[in-house]
């Protein structure tokens, strides 16, 4: 079971195919952290986007304060997602049965302070010239593949990155 947690996102193109991925691969609740009122889809944008916002649903949090105690109360793992140093890739870590996966914004990623709280800060492995990914790629790619790890956790060791949380060095997220 997984959540998705936009953090200040603040393209609709991002936040729509965020929303498109996380229905279609089965995600439980998309959680808008620190916008000031809750995330519409305008009549600008999709139908098919407008008809997803029935489909899941919002929990909106004002404060990374709330957000923290919101997942304690429901039981979930805060997974960043987020370019740091060093790396600590998705195919290194265990994913829980239970997880809120947050994504920041476009421009600047998630700040360190709110990466310092998170149980796991995860970077996706790329391999080629382009320095980060659009986020609503990256979360995509993630969620894809959430089930998978989370399901191998009983199947046997695992290789398992420990150690204190790495500083942010940047942000996944292009444009």
């Amino acid at each position: 079971m997984f959540c998705t947690v936009l953090n200040s996102l603040q393209s609709p193109q991002n936040v729509g195919m965020i929303v498109r991925s996380h229905v279609a691969l089965g995600g439980d609740r998309i959680v808008l952290l620190g916008h000031e009122q809750p995330w519409r889809f305008g009549k600008g944008t999709q139908a098919f986007s407008r008809r997803l916002e029935k489909l899941v649903e919002f929990v909106h949090l004002h404060t990374e304060d709330e957000f923290f105690a919101w997942c304690e109360r429901e039981h979930l793992v805060t997974v960043a997602l987020e370019v740091s140093a060093p790396p600590r890739l998705l195919d290194e870590v265990a994913v829980p049965a239970r997880v809120a996966l947050v994504v920041g914004r476009e421009s600047s990623g998630l700040p360190a302070g709110f990466l310092e709280r998170c149980a796991h800060v995860l970077t996706v492995p790329q391999y080629g010239p382009v320095g980060s990914l659009n986020v609503a790629v990256a979360a995509s790619l993630v969620t894809s593949v959430m089930p998978h790890l989370a399901s191998s956790r009983s199947a046997g060791p695992r290789r398992m990155v420990s150690g204190d949380r790495a500083p942010s060095s940047g942000s996944p997220h292009g444009r």
